[in-house]
């Protein structure tokens, strides 16, 4: 590691021992500009910025857990703006991306207004003028609960206690800051991929089971 105006740079060798990726792929991930500006010494030695590791972890973390392209990749970073400067943004952005794919763009206009309308008002989804394919979904599976004349009460109970569950997501996260100092990306997502899921749908099982 090295110090260049204050702040920690990593040469390619040390990046490859953080993250376990070869020198050919980070090499390729920089060509295809998904990772930080470089710095070059006079000794025409190129050093990354400490967050590559974090972009890295996340990039390795899309496509071996959520299979997605490097195209795919850059597309999400692109659209995100990614924020190379600051790391917890970045994290919040990662979030973004493996929560809503940017898929199949609908203009608000073209989508039925009256369904639209009530689903941002039960705080389903945003309002804002293109909707990707989860909100599509998201909306559609919200058009055919209202068809079996589900109470609008009965969503709004779902959205509270889905704010309730991110709010312990949150806690965990603090928690964990707290013992290290530090927020592992990984950890992050893997909490909203794997953990979140799992057990929601586990208990969800359980009470269906109740019924048979």
């Amino acid at each position: 590691m090295k110090i260049i105006d204050e702040k920690p740079y990593y040469k390619m060798s040390e990046l490859v021992e953080e993250t376990q990726l070869s020198n050919h792929t980070i090499s390729f991930y920089h060509k295809k500009g998904l990772l930080p500006n470089t710095v070059n010494t006079s000794r025409n030695m190129k050093y990354y910025p400490e967050i590559t590791i974090t972009v890295l972890n996340l990039i390795k973390y899309f496509k071996d857990n959520l299979s997605f392209s490097i195209d795919y990749i850059k597309e999400l970073f692109d659209y995100y703006k990614i924020d190379f400067d600051d790391r917890a943004e970045l994290i919040l952005q990662s979030i973004q991306m493996i929560s809503s794919e940017i898929k199949n763009p609908v203009f608000k206009k073209d989508l039925e207004k009256e369904l639209l309308d009530e689903a941002i008002r039960l705080d389903l989804v945003d309002d804002r003028e293109i909707y990707f394919k989860t909100e599509v979904e998201v909306l559609k599976v919200y058009k055919e609960l209202r068809a079996y004349e589900i109470s609008s009460q009965l969503i709004e109970e779902y959205v509270q206690t889905s704010k309730k569950l991110a709010l312990l997501e949150r806690e965990l996260s603090t928690k964990v800051i707290e013992k290290t100092g530090y927020l592992p990306e990984v950890l992050v997502l893997d909490i909203l991929n794997s953990f979140k899921p799992y057990i929601f749908n586990r208990h969800t099982i359980e009470e269906f089971k109740k019924d048979i």
